[in-house]
């Protein structure tokens, strides 16, 4: 058996090896030919009235071996790089056992660290599939791993040094883009060039899926829930109050509040106003420490490590909330996108083939119970691992805190979206 693709809707077909002739898709009914002699076959066939499909067109193998092989060599740097994240983590998580620091900054180095090697490894594959076989959908799925990778390196970015990943990772995203799109480039990993037919006139396009299917309300209650969670995510990544603490000044006789976000800590005391990132707090900490207590350990010393052990908790339990949450703001992009996509085709103004259709329904209808459940975990994970108010020799100890309004509302609303999700489910 050879497994080709159909001409007309992307779909894959089994043949027998020595099937020639004129044969008809089983997904959309389209006919094509197939090994046929030179003399009985045609350099173009027309398909309606407004489309060309050819075959007729200048192969340039170069463009998906290039494309593989170049994704295949970033995916091996970011292999190294986890790998070193890896070993780094298991070195620091044994000088934190040794020294009883009670962190567990080594550990979240490692899932760090097995995250990007899932991620590496994945491109991997798909990248040397792209290269050896010209496969449209590992095309796809490379694609997909640079758009979050280069999110992630957007959203991470601290200084210059993060510059040339998202430049290569932007690249990327071009290039296969241009790969996915533009028809020359299509034609080299699908065999066919499609081109369109400006004196016809343009036709209504409508989808050969369920052309009479109607939209249940769920439906669009959905659309409503998928745009709703995007929008809470981003107020999630962007707020500053995620734990709150407030304590007495005995000095001034005033109250020092603090607010706790996923990057950096707010701090009030009428009338002074100070922001700090949390990275900043711990190299301050960490810089003092060096200069006061390496050579010589006294009391003092202690205290500025508990503090500094503090900050540290509250950098790496954010780092974590903030790592889950763009994971999520990723897949409520995409559930949106496929929102989007499944409007455009049921009332008929793009033409999904039927694979296409099926998956892009699938994304719509469970990307709201995954970003929810993502969502749910994060807040809950963050509720677990955050330091609050820290022990007797944090300044804020002896005040009172509290998680903020934010996580409370995320919390419900992770719990309430996938009884809706089930709804959809179900009747659309």
């Amino acid at each position: 058996m050879v497994e080709i693709l159909c001409p007309h809707c992307e779909g894959e077909i089994d043949l027998d090896d020595d099937a020639s002739g004129e044969f008809e898709c089983p997904l959309c009914g389209g006919e094509f030919e197939w090994n046929m002699d030179d003399e009985d076959s045609y350099e173009s066939t027309e398909y309606s009235d407004e489309l060309i499909i050819t075959t007729d067109f200048r192969e340039m193998s170069a463009v998906p071996k290039v494309a593989g092989i170049a994704f295949s060599i970033w995916m091996g740097i970011v292999i190294g790089m986890g790998l070193i994240a890896m070993i780094g983590g298991l070195m620091l998580s044994s000088a934190e056992s040794e020294l009883g620091t009670g962190t567990s900054f080594g550990a979240i180095f490692v899932i760090i660290s097995l995250v990007i090697l899932a991620i590496g490894i994945t491109g991997m594959i798909f990248g040397v599939r792209t290269a050896k076989y010209e496969d449209f959908t590992s095309l796809i799925v490379i694609t997909i791993i640079s758009g979050v990778l280069l999110l992630f390196y957007i959203f991470g970015f601290e200084d210059a040094a993060d510059i040339p990943m998202i430049i290569i990772a932007a690249g990327f995203v071009i290039g296969n883009m241009c790969c996915i799109f533009v028809p020359i480039l299509k034609a080299q990993f699908t065999g066919v060039l499609v081109t369109r037919d400006g004196s016809a006139p343009r036709k209504s396009m409508s989808n050969e899926f369920d052309k009479t299917k109607s939209v249940h309300p769920f439906e669009w209650a959905g659309h409503g829930v998928s745009l709703v969670s995007l929008i809470m995510v981003i107020v999630c990544l962007s707020s500053g109050s995620w734990y709150s603490m407030t304590v007495e000044d005995e000095f001034w006789g005033e109250e020092l509040t603090a607010s706790m976000g996923l990057s950096e800590t707010e701090i009030y005391m009428p009338p002074f106003f100070e922001s700090n990132s949390y990275s900043d707090i711990v190299d301050d900490y960490t810089a003092m420490y060096d200069d006061m207590c390496l050579e010589s350990s006294s009391k003092d010393c202690d205290d500025l490590k508990v503090e500094l052990d503090y900050w540290k908790s509250w950098q790496s339990s954010t780092l974590i909330l903030k790592i889950i949450l763009i994971i999520t703001l990723v897949v409520c992009i995409f559930g949106l996108i496929s929102r989007i996509a499944a409007i455009l085709a049921n009332t008929g103004l793009v033409n999904l083939p039927d694979k296409g259709y099926m998956v892009n329904d699938i994304i719509r209808k469970f990307s709201p119970l995954v970003s929810s459940i993502l969502l749910f975990l994060g807040v809950v994970i963050f509720m677990i691992i955050q330091p609050g108010l820290g022990p007797d020799q944090i300044y804020f100890s002896e005040g009172e805190g509290g998680l903020g309004a934010i996580v409370w509302i995320a919390l419900v609303f992770s719990l309430m979206v996938p009884i809706l999700s089930k709804f959809e489910i179900d009747y659309s």
